[in-house]
């Protein structure tokens, strides 16, 4: 017997060189408007992480005094198996157009990787409070 496989959402950002951000999902991008394009809740953390890492890599780029490359980041969130509903993972990588040593697309990445106020956040469980007023 086969089991189902988890549920995947993926959120692609695009970075041009100027800095310049295009969102995309299963390979369309995104309009500016998306309220029209009925993105799920889950596609909406997905773009927060996607983009901030983006800015990120942009941040580490200046401070490495690093002319902007085009690159991309990719960003999977895969759906927990078990209750409650959640995400089980959040998989984020980035791949730089220009040809970059491996060893400077990984230091890139790392200093985005500390930078990143919203991958930060989720790695370290935030706490998460509802109240009904």
């Amino acid at each position: 017997m086969n089991a189902v496989p988890p549920r995947q959402w993926s959120i692609t950002t695009l970075s041009a060189p100027d800095g310049a951000l295009a969102v995309h999902r299963n390979g369309a991008p995104l309009a500016a408007l998306v309220s029209d394009q009925q993105l799920t809740p889950v596609e909406l953390l997905l773009i927060a992480v996607g983009n901030c890492f983006a800015l990120s890599c942009h941040a580490a780029m200046a401070a490495r005094q690093r002319e902007r490359v085009a690159f991309e980041v990719r960003v999977t969130g895969t759906k927990a198996v078990e209750l409650p509903s959640r995400l089980a993972t959040i998989d984020v990588r980035i791949a730089f157009f220009d040809r970059l040593p491996p060893e400077e697309a990984d230091a890139i990445a790392a200093h985005a990787k500390r930078l990143c106020t919203v991958s930060n956040t989720l790695a370290a469980a935030p706490s998460c409070a509802v109240v009904a007023t």
